[in-house]
């Protein structure tokens, strides 16, 4: 447990005496709940954001110390959360750059995730955010032994003067077409979907293959390149919450969770998102063996199945977070053949990526992949 920190402010409104602590009690906790679902649970009653909130906290990448609550509270009312936020465990893989061109070893680490930033309505201005998101750092820095942390921010640079570097990010918008082609699919090569039951075996294939190809970036010196693992608690974590989500707005939820071509070595897990009718590529693990001109066409089909799955249960669009240059040939060729509109856009006002690394170091930071997996 963090060290508590009694924080005294002092602006134009008068002094604000608070207290930054962790909160690891369940009362606690709800507190901290109740404020967050004024931000981030619109679409939930708020009892029903306290009930996600517990479900979520039993699956195996929040357990234990994977999912930490971190508040700000009114010094003489300690049940009056002023402000709170979350870290969430993230696995990194690191390797650095060398000046002798050396292929330096690539290693493990410790990374989190700050999510649900939230200031109560009636003490924003104050700064509480800035001084609760420093004791976090704080804290990430010694006992958390964090190498780097992420956060996805909805307010622009706000978090760059904070320690957090944006990242690019970009997006790229498949529309699903009123009628697919006949046939369609069967101009590519063979696919099936996946379930939950796959993505286990799936993760560690792909993590695997990873580290391999973390071997051989050529990295300038000073350079460091890093990348949050798609382990299959990270994977199942989103797709839990999805699962949650579609049932408590729809009733019901997709079992299908992606698209795998075996033969390529090649697979997609997708977050099908009921509600906002789209669904969100969560990870793309690329063709292996594969000449060009095969791999560009495995990808496609992988995709044209995503744009299925959406026709299925009428979404108006498929997202994709960061594609690489491999991904930009397959929905070049979707757009070719079969007609697909793509869009591709830059994202400024919501969910841009920003690393901070340890103790606020700047470095030359090579982020690979960026996709839509490590959100929380």
């Amino acid at each position: 447990m963090a060290e508590t920190q009694r924080i005294s402010i002092e602006d134009a409104r008068g002094t604000l005496n608070v207290v930054f602590s962790e909160a690891t009690a369940q009362q606690d906790k709800i507190l901290c709940a109740k404020l967050a679902s004024t931000a981030f649970g619109k679409s939930l009653t708020p009892e029903g954001y306290l009930e996600r909130e517990d479900y979520l906290a039993k699956q195996p990448l929040a357990r234990g110390t994977g999912w930490r609550w971190w508040y700000l509270t009114l010094a003489d009312d300690p049940e009056q959360v002023l402000a709170m936020c979350k870290t969430m465990h993230r696995d990194l893989l690191v390797r650095d750059g060398s000046a002798t061109g050396e292929k330096l070893s690539v290693r493990q680490e410790q990374g989190y995730c700050i999510c649900s930033v939230v200031t109560s309505s009636s003490y924003r201005g104050r700064g509480l955010a800035s001084i609760m998101l420093k004791a976090v750092a704080k804290w990430l820095d010694g006992p958390g032994n964090a190498t780097a942390s992420i956060l996805y921010s909805d307010v622009g640079d706000f978090y760059v003067s904070k320690g957090w570097n944006m990242l690019d990010s970009f997006e790229s918008i498949l529309t699903v077409p009123q009628t697919l082609p006949s046939k369609a699919q069967a101009q590519f090569p063979e696919t099936r979907p996946l379930t939950l039951d796959d993505i286990p075996r799936l993760c560690e294939r792909d993590v695997e293959s990873l580290k391999e190809d973390f071997h051989k970036y050529d990295l300038p010196n000073g350079s460091v390149l890093v990348t949050v693992l798609p382990t299959a608690d990270m994977i199942n974590w989103l797709q839990s919450r999805i699962e949650y989500m579609n049932h408590q707005s729809k009733g019901k939820s997709p079992e299908v969770k992606g698209s795998i071509c075996e033969s390529a070595d090649s697979w997609l897990y997708w977050y099908p998102d009921l509600r906002h009718e789209k669904i969100t590529i969560q990870r793309v693990k690329l063709p292996r063996g594969q000449d060009e001109a095969t791999s560009t066409r495995v990808l496609a089909r992988l995709l044209l199945d995503a744009i299925g799955e959406a026709s299925k249960w009428n979404l108006s669009e498929v997202d994709m977070w960061n594609p690489t240059p491999e991904l930009h040939g397959a929905m070049n060729l979707l757009s070719s053949e079969l007609g697909i509109k793509v869009t591709h856009r830059k994202r400024e006002t919501e969910h841009i990526p920003c690393l901070r690394w340890r103790g606020g170091e700047k470095k030359s930071v090579i982020v690979s992949p960026n996709e839509m997996y490590p959100w929380s």
